[in-house]
């Protein structure tokens, strides 16, 4: 690996006597893999039991693991299940580094600002589901926005908001809401060198100084997202100080009614404390947390976490609800399907994107649906057509383990290979109608998708961009 020059000199500058050995883990060392357990769908007690390839754990996180085969577990039908996530242990560890009785609230209102591909999106939304939190989880960029609604419906989850949109609208709808806002923010890469060689390529100075400019921006409109007393998570994937400390400093400067807060003693235990910077320092900069290769397993990244310590001021006048209510025809259509199939309740059902959605929670954490800008909302249940619904794919994972009729198989069973090739597969005669495939994993099940069962063969629903081509 050839670094740039004044990269080499500036981490010189930064680690000073580690320098050598960051070196040498950087360009002697491949980079480390790592696995998150979905908790909505699975216990991780239970996947490391019944792990098809080794996994270590890691010490931060009960959920996350360092994976030695990353090849074969993305391609395993685990992963097309939404068993796990493929993330590396320090954007796992940031998520991680927030403090254990934030969890324990219910109702917690997240702001995921810059999303995709889905990582923290979809740890945020499995840690606080049962609690019934909620998650707007955005993404500037089109393309990835689909990605991240994508991971979201892999994994199973109900509780998220997927939206495409400039994070100066989320400020003037959503002033004071969001108990959590966190911002992964677009960054320079150095921390990605070891996975991304392109990174260096781009590297420059020039590049680091507008990423800091571009940081400014987001994480002023992301302040006027935080209530009164509600964290901002900070974070990039980055060594430089414009990005990290000199960004946290400044932003402190022009937001006095925030603080630094330490981060979980299990994320600092694993990292390097924030350095003090020359221009603008910091003076709680050990606070912020700093992953190195050579001290942490993953790639690099950087962690602040700031709290609101003062009265939230409404800078803008709040959302005006622009949700879509189901008509009445289609409503009972839908309410059919959930009750028959699922025996959900159909409180939260809405019209998105022509897609009858449900979302549950809608009311509880008083959620305002954006005018434009929607990807996807809550679990898209499906099309409906003449008076009666085409189950969405999301609909079977969100729900398939609820649904009456499920046909269970072992993940190595040919009939899934041929299921995730598109093709029907038998299922037992008793079987009717719209059924989950399931697979087994040890003593538990989890959804991988669905169906339509008639006279003991399964009509193949598995999305045709998802599918797998048989060996």
């Amino acid at each position: 690996m050839q670094l740039p020059i004044a990269f080499e000199n500036r981490m010189k500058e930064l680690l000073g006597a580690e320098y050598g050995a960051f070196y040498d883990a950087l360009c002697g060392e491949r980079a480390v893999k790592g696995l998150r357990v979905n908790r909505h769908k699975l216990d991780a007690a239970c996947f490391l039991e019944n792990a098809p390839f080794s996994l270590t754990p890691l010490s931060y996180t009960s959920d996350g693991f360092i994976v030695s085969e990353e090849a074969q577990a993305g391609k395993h039908p685990y992963h097309h299940a939404g068993v796990y996530y493929l993330q590396d242990p320090g954007a796992m560890a940031t998520v991680a580094a927030l403090p254990e009785a934030l969890w324990e609230r219910n109702g917690l209102r997240i702001l995921d600002l810059c999303a995709a591909p889905g990582g923290k999106t979809t740890q945020l939304a499995a840690l606080s589901a049962d609690r019934g939190g909620f998650v707007l989880a955005n993404e500037y960029n089109a393309s990835r926005s689909r990605i991240l609604a994508g991971n979201v419906e892999r994994m199973g989850l109900s509780n998220v908001c997927v939206t495409n949109l400039d994070s100066k609208y989320l400020a003037e709808w959503y002033p004071a809401y969001f108990d959590l806002v966190v911002v992964d923010a677009p960054c320079s890469g150095e921390g990605m060198y070891r996975k991304n060689e392109q990174a260096i390529l781009e590297w420059s100075p020039q590049n680091v100084a507008m990423c800091a400019v571009r940081q400014k921006e987001i994480l002023d409109n992301a302040e006027v997202c935080v209530a009164s007393g509600g964290y901002l998570l900070y974070s990039t994937c980055t060594y430089s100080m414009e990005e990290n400390e000199e960004s946290v400093a400044a932003f402190l400067s022009r937001h006095p009614d925030f603080r630094l807060c330490a981060c979980s003693e299990a994320v600092v235990a694993r990292t390097a404390p924030g350095v003090e910077a020359s221009k603008n320092p910091l003076p709680d900069h050990a606070l912020c947390r700093r992953f190195y290769p050579h001290v942490s397993p993953g790639e690099g990244q950087f962690v602040a976490l700031l709290q609101r310590v003062g009265d939230a001021p409404k800078k803008r006048t709040a959302l005006k609800d622009a949700a879509v209510l189901l008509g009445k025809a289609d409503r009972s259509a839908v309410e059919s399907l959930l009750k028959e199939c699922a025996g959900k309740s159909a409180e939260g059902l809405l019209l998105c994107g022509g897609n009858a959605v449900h979302l549950p929670i809608r009311e509880s954490v008083a959620f305002s649906i954006p005018p434009f800008g929607v990807v996807s909302l809550g679990v898209t249940l499906g099309e409906i057509r003449k008076g009666r619904v085409v189950p969405h794919h999301h609909f079977f994972t969100a729900y398939g383990n609820d649904l009456h009729a499920k046909a269970l198989f072992s993940p190595d069973d040919a009939a899934i290979a041929r299921y995730l090739a598109g093709e029907e597969i038998d299922v037992a005669p008793a079987l009717s109608g719209y059924t989950a495939v399931l697979l087994r994993v040890g003593d538990c099940a989890v959804t991988l998708g669905g169906g339509k069962a008639v006279s003991g063969r399964l009509k193949n629903y598995y999305p045709k961009g998802l599918r797998t081509a048989l060996k």
